[in-house]
């Protein structure tokens, strides 16, 4: 378990650094469009290489070998972001590279914490508590050094890469299930309605959310917040995910898997609407705290069903899908569409816009989500 606790607080401290990388972007002169076509093009090459690195960590013998050669590359890719930011495209292409090499981190790492966990009857709640923790530092690492200039941020990320690729070969030896068994296409997913249904409506849970990764860093800029201001801002506003994270396992067990997901859509709506007209940071605090739950209900709780209910010769794929869904096709269309209504409209507009998409996926998948509560609790 201390390894597991290990790398989750490490690769997430280089998690929470890349919350200032909008307003890195916006510091070196980028446009709102240009800072949602960057996250929109590494977001649609995760499109075609999440699950190409799920199946490829099924298939080998054991999975953690792939996590750290993969963010091993991606931290050295980190170190040439800031010789490429004299012009746009080759800063577009070495954040692409840089992307498509750490896109293994967060779904191959849970397949193995949550595979992990079940067999040895431990809970996974605790584990990816470590990883909020680490967020936090990084947050705040990060915030309180480069306050004059966010010139160091890729540098100090590319270290903490690398130190997450050693941690990773510390990792438990969870095996690759299709190493010496006949391999299983991801098409298999197409066929359970019920994935399907889930996965729709983490897609749409997860625009605004996405859209608030991008820009809500340049957001508190645009008000006039520090960068040390912004940190501490950000900080509190995952606190809760430590406690959260101690009963997340029996918390899930509470409701069924499609009641949290109505539960998380009616709190963004609240929190997307909040961000939309709040100005003075303590409120700003309060508003974002209820990130809380999409933490809760459109990752962790998805993260646990899907250890559940996938084959285990397919779970860092069915992981890699959900991330495809959630930092893939939901991040171009958040960041994309986002970035570029944001610069017409302004940023407050579009968390509105969120809102009101959050209320809409309710009104038209309610009936059927309520529907999978009632068959999954008879």
């Amino acid at each position: 378990m201390s390894a597991l606790f290990l790398f989750y607080a490490v690769n997430f401290i280089a998690t929470g650094m890349t919350t200032f990388a909008p307003k890195f972007y916006g510091e070196i002169g980028l446009s709102d469009g240009q800072i949602g076509l960057i996250s929109s093009i590494m977001a649609l090459v995760a499109l075609f290489m999440q699950p190409a690195w799920g199946m490829l960590a099924d298939r080998v013998r054991y999975k953690r070998t792939v996590l750290a050669v993969a963010l091993a590359l991606a931290g050295v890719t980190c170190f040439f972001v800031v010789p490429a930011a004299h012009a746009f495209v080759p800063l577009l292409l070495v954040l692409t590279l840089y992307n498509t090499l750490n896109l293994p981190a967060m779904p191959v790492g849970s397949a193995i914490a949550i595979e992990y966990t079940a067999t040895h009857g431990k809970s996974f709640g605790p584990v990816r508590m470590m990883g909020t923790v680490g967020y936090q530092v990084g947050i705040l690492t990060t915030g309180f050094l480069l306050t004059a200039s966010l010139r160091g941020l890729y540098p100090a990320m590319g270290v903490m890469l690398m130190l997450a690729a050693g941690s990773a070969l510390l990792l438990p030896k969870v095996e690759g299930h299709q190493h010496r068994s006949e391999k299983i296409s991801l098409t298999a997913f197409l066929h359970d309605r019920e994935l399907v249904l889930l996965m729709a409506v983490i897609f749409l849970g997860h625009i605004g959310h996405q859209f608030n990764l991008s820009f809500f860093s340049k957001h508190l800029g645009d008000l006039g917040i520090s960068n040390a201001v912004a940190g501490v801002i950000s900080t509190l506003a995952v606190m809760l995910e430590i406690p959260f994270l101690l009963v997340g396992d029996r918390l899930m067990k509470r409701l069924s898997m499609w009641t949290w997901l109505i539960v998380g859509l009616v709190i963004g709506a609240v929190r997307f609407a909040l961000l939309s007209v709040l100005r003075a940071p303590w409120a700003i605090v309060l508003a974002q705290s209820l990130s809380i739950a999409h933490l809760a209900c459109f990752e962790f709780f998805p993260m646990l069903y899907l250890g559940r209910v996938a084959s285990p010769k397919l779970q860092a794929s069915a992981q890699s899908v959900l991330q495809m869904i959630s930092f893939g096709v939901a991040r171009i269309v958040g960041s994309l569409a986002g970035g570029l209504i944001a610069d017409v409209t302004g940023i407050g507009t579009v968390y509105a816009m969120c809102g009101a998409l959050m209320l809409a996926t309710i009104g038209v998948f309610f009936v059927p989500l309520r529907r999978m509560a009632a068959m999954e609790r008879g």
